[in-house]
């Protein structure tokens, strides 16, 4: 099956945290993070919270990240089962912090 590829920019709302996993090969470096953005027309208020997940040398690029930062992730997401409720996580494949630059005529 396909998995569907997006491109996702948010503001991280909190801290990175970093730790080691025991993975199929070993111990795996691996970074969680949430990212906030608000979604649709100008006026409406939609906002959504996205639950990040990196692995490997691509975990250690967030150790720089801080709250607030505006950052673009590329990856997709992936629901996993547990007991009776369902979480949906995006698992980054490329990220990088970016600017967001704001027209100040736009204000």
């Amino acid at each position: 099956m396909q998995k569907e590829m997006l491109n996702i920019n948010g503001n991280l709302i909190n801290e990175v945290e970093i730790k080691v996993i025991k993975g199929k090969d070993g111990e795996v470096k691996a970074a969680n993070f949430t990212l906030f953005r608000k979604m649709g027309k100008v006026g409406e208020k939609k906002k959504e919270y996205i639950n990040c997940n990196v692995y490997s040398e691509k975990a250690e690029l967030t150790k720089d990240f801080e709250k607030g930062d505006f950052i673009h992730v590329f990856g997709y997401f992936k629901e996993v089962k547990k007991e009776d409720k369902s979480y949906r996580n995006f698992i980054v494949k490329h990220l990088n912090k970016a600017d967001k630059t704001v027209n100040k005529e736009e204000e």
